[in-house]
């Protein structure tokens, strides 16, 4: 009796190691590349004090452009990723596009979170929204240093793993 007892935990844990295989899929897998890399440096950006920049004056090797929401359960976990990429990479600039209702909610979302090193902008009148092909939040666009989009992610990845980094650097 103790044997057969044996065999079904054995056979369970087989089963939900085999279930939990299939579900975690491999970040990299979740990478699309885009086929025309389009422009993004007159992209105009609204940030929390409400002032305007365009995306063409802020440097840097590689852009993440993420969008987000603060209602939106996978966006809140990726958030802390994003934080983290950019403390260990300066040389990347994590942007943040809000798409609340309300600017006061991405706001309260920051301050409770103490996400301090990521760049917040708001899309008020979802007009950056309109000009990217999105289906779904999050949603995060990839740009080079010449402000060209060369890839996307739907969903989730884990943005400061070693896995991505070297992904990244080598695209």
């Amino acid at each position: 009796m103790l044997a057969k007892y044996k065999i079904y935990i054995l056979l369970i844990i087989f089963n939900l190691t085999f279930i939990y295989s299939i579900l975690k899929s491999n970040d990299i897998e979740k990478i699309q590349i885009v086929k025309d890399n389009y422009y993004i440096g007159s992209l105009k950006l609204v940030n929390y004090k409400e002032k305007t920049s365009l995306l063409k004056d802020k440097e840097a090797s590689y852009y993440i452009l993420n969008f987000w929401a603060s209602w939106c359960a996978p966006c809140i976990k990726e958030m802390k990723s994003l934080n983290t990429l950019q403390k260990k990479k300066p040389d990347i600039r994590v942007i943040t596009i809000s798409q609340d209702k309300e600017l006061s909610t991405s706001i309260e979302f920051f301050k409770k979170n103490n996400y301090k090193k990521l760049e917040k902008y708001y899309d008020k009148d979802k007009n950056i929204l309109d000009a990217f092909s999105i289906r779904g939040l999050p949603t995060t666009f990839i740009a080079n240093k010449e402000l060209k989009v060369f890839s996307k992610v739907e969903g989730i990845i884990e943005w400061e793993s070693e896995e991505f980094l070297d992904w990244l650097y080598s695209n």
